[in-house]
This record gives C-alpha cells, structure tokens and sequence, in this order.
C-alpha cells in the first residue's frame, strides 16, 4: 500500500537515511516502484519524482527533506 510505503521512508528519514540510502534500501527493491527517481523543479525547489504501479507517485522534496504522496492516499 502506498501509505505503507511512505511511512517506511519517513520512518528511514527520522533516523538519519539520506535520499540515497532510502532509495537503495527501502525503495529500489519495492514491488511497489514502477520505476526510478526522475528530478523536477516545482517552485525553486528541486525534488524527485518516483512513480509507483498504483498511480500514484512518492515525492522526495531535497529542499526540506520530505516524503509525500501525489495524489494523496485517503485512509477511511
């Protein structure tokens, strides 16, 4: 699920994991990531995009070192 995903980053980026570390230990591996990081500029900021076979797309924001989803996952 990709909420399950975005909290295993989260939890990755809380202990210290750069980008790089999340990428090849939580991500890279992940039956999940439909395929690798491609880099965007929204708003002066820089972040990655990672596309995931459900549609959606996990944000890495490298300006404030932050995981989203796009769109996001409503839990009910």
């Amino acid at each position: 699920m990709p909420s399950d995903l975005l909290r295993r980053c989260l939890v990755a980026r809380t202990a210290g994991a750069d980008f790089p570390t999340v990428w090849q230990t939580i991500l890279r591996g992940d039956p999940l990531v439909a395929g690798i990081p491609r880099q965007t500029i929204t708003e002066d900021r820089a972040q990655l995009e990672i596309p995931l076979v459900t549609g959606h797309q996990l944000i890495y924001d490298s300006t404030r070192k932050e995981y989203t989803l796009w769109p996001s996952v409503q839990r009910t």
